[in-house]
């Protein structure tokens, strides 16, 4: 069930927000948490029925766990906890990648499995794996199995974040949760944001940027850079679209998230895009990846190293590809760069270093949604100008002697440079409707973006982390 269709806008979404106010208005705030956790467990279930169960037994197994691993400090059972849920994730999601490239280097012929991806399992595993750690540091003191599986099972987080800590919910679950008018407007305005993101931007770009990506023809120079800059939006403006919309829910239950997207576009170096792009992700490879590598405490290049190897795993973690791989090689590649120019005394105005981070990051999406390392390449050829030159017909008085194109029309260059001065110019939606107050004028905003985000919308898609 996406958060752009019908059956979530007008049934589900509505019905669980009623249900919950109506039981904390009349105190039983246990039997709200309960009834959330059922309704995020049928929102998982419409997806697939058959992974219910296993979502259940995983959270059961991991609550208890944490909790033995809490009273004894057992080293060993958090280590089980960790080898359990990674082999979990590895199942499902890396089975057949390893089964593919052992046949291709032993020339095996063993048979793949092809599984079917449980929805969110890469999420759902690093928030239980910081529950165990945490579990072991001491950092949790609340083992209430009800609490517990509204934190893990809350449906605005459950598929593609934010990656939550046990400190981020379940500590506002511990009393009656208080309406708040200006909250709830805040959250429905974001949430609103968030569709018309997803469904007026994303969802229209996907429809220009998926045939570029798959079409046979060999992209030229302005074909590569229309492919690649609109992916760049496209992923933009969905996820941030998912996390306005998951934390708009959020505060519709009076439920506080995590912050999760904060104009990652307005980066001077990628260090600080990963400070900006799915910023849950970020801390969760931070505290239990990079710190347990060495971090910044064991000298350069030791730190250089255990970033590099920190994106390697972070891109793994997005898909069981090489093409995954390399993108997180890419970035730990720019993040090691980036380091060393610092360290060499580097300077560049902030212009310059937004415009080279994003022409970086820009060129690394395009590994990350080509199919293939040979289409990237191909791709990135075409980027360089290597593989020719072809201008729009729209484009065709400014140079008549060159090549056209049909396979985009020209105004893509308009609606793209739009996009960009968006991304890179206003402040993202979370910090403005903190400044929002409910008021006439902004009811009729409302009703405008929501009409604007339900009629013209794009095909409805599904957000592209839910593949993740």
């Amino acid at each position: 069930m996406l958060f752009s269709t019908p059956e979530f806008i007008y049934f589900f979404l509505p019905l669980s927000v009623l249900a919950w106010w109506s039981l904390q208005r009349v105190g039983r705030s246990n039997e709200a948490q309960w009834l959330i956790v059922f309704c995020s467990i049928f929102f998982y279930g419409w997806w697939n029925v058959h992974y219910v169960l296993l979502m259940i037994g995983n959270a059961l197994v991991n609550f208890y766990l944490g909790r033995y691993i809490f009273e004894t400090s057992s080293r060993r059972c958090l280590v089980a906890g960790l080898i359990y849920n990674i082999g979990l994730l590895a199942y499902f999601k890396y089975v057949d990648f390893f089964i593919d490239n052992w046949n291709f280097i032993a020339n095996t012929q063993f048979q793949a499995l092809r599984l079917v991806l449980p929805l969110g399992i890469s999420f759902f595993s690093f928030q239980v794996i910081a529950y165990l750690v945490d579990c072991y540091a001491g950092r949790v003191n609340d083992f209430s199995l009800r609490r517990f599986a509204f934190s893990i099972s809350f449906y605005p987080h459950l598929i593609a974040g934010p990656i939550l800590h046990y400190s981020d919910v379940m500590p506002q679950l511990q009393g009656r949760v208080i309406f708040c008018t200006r909250q709830f407007s805040q959250g429905l305005l974001l949430f609103v944001i968030g569709l018309f993101k997803k469904g007026f931007i994303a969802d229209r770009l996907s429809e220009m940027v998926d045939p570029l990506f798959v079409t046979q023809e060999l992209l030229r120079f302005f074909e590569s850079w229309i492919s690649a800059i609109g992916y760049g939006l496209q992923i933009y403006f969905d996820f941030s679209g998912y996390s306005d919309m998951a934390i708009g829910i959020g505060l519709m239950f009076g439920i506080i998230l995590p912050h999760n997207f904060n104009s990652p576009y307005k980066s001077n170096s990628v260090a600080e895009f990963w400070k900006r792009w799915h910023i849950t992700l970020s801390r969760f490879l931070r505290d239990y990846l990079y710190i347990s590598l060495g971090g910044n405490r064991s000298g350069f290049a030791r730190g250089a190293l255990a970033a590099a190897v920190t994106m390697i795993i972070g891109g793994l973690w997005h898909g069981a590809s090489w093409t995954f791989v390399l993108w997180g090689l890419l970035h730990g590649l720019f993040i090691c760069v980036y380091r060393v120019w610092v360290r060499l005394g580097g300077r560049m105005n902030d212009v310059l270093a937004i415009t080279f981070t994003f022409i970086s990051v820009t060129a690394a999406w395009v590994i990350f949604r080509a199919d293939s390392i040979e289409r990237a390449i191909s791709m990135w050829k075409g980027m360089l100008g290597l593989n020719g030159f072809a201008v729009p017909y729209a484009m065709s008085g400014v140079c008549p002697s060159c090549s056209q194109t049909a396979l985009f029309t020209g105004f893509e260059l308009v609606q793209g440079g739009i996009l960009l001065v968006v991304c890179f110019s206003y402040a993202n939606a979370y910090d403005t409707v903190q400044r929002i107050e409910p008021c006439l004028r902004n009811v009729g905003y409302f009703v405008l973006l929501l009409f604007a985000s339900l009629w013209l919308s794009g095909s409805h898609e599904s957000f592209i982390y839910w593949q993740f």
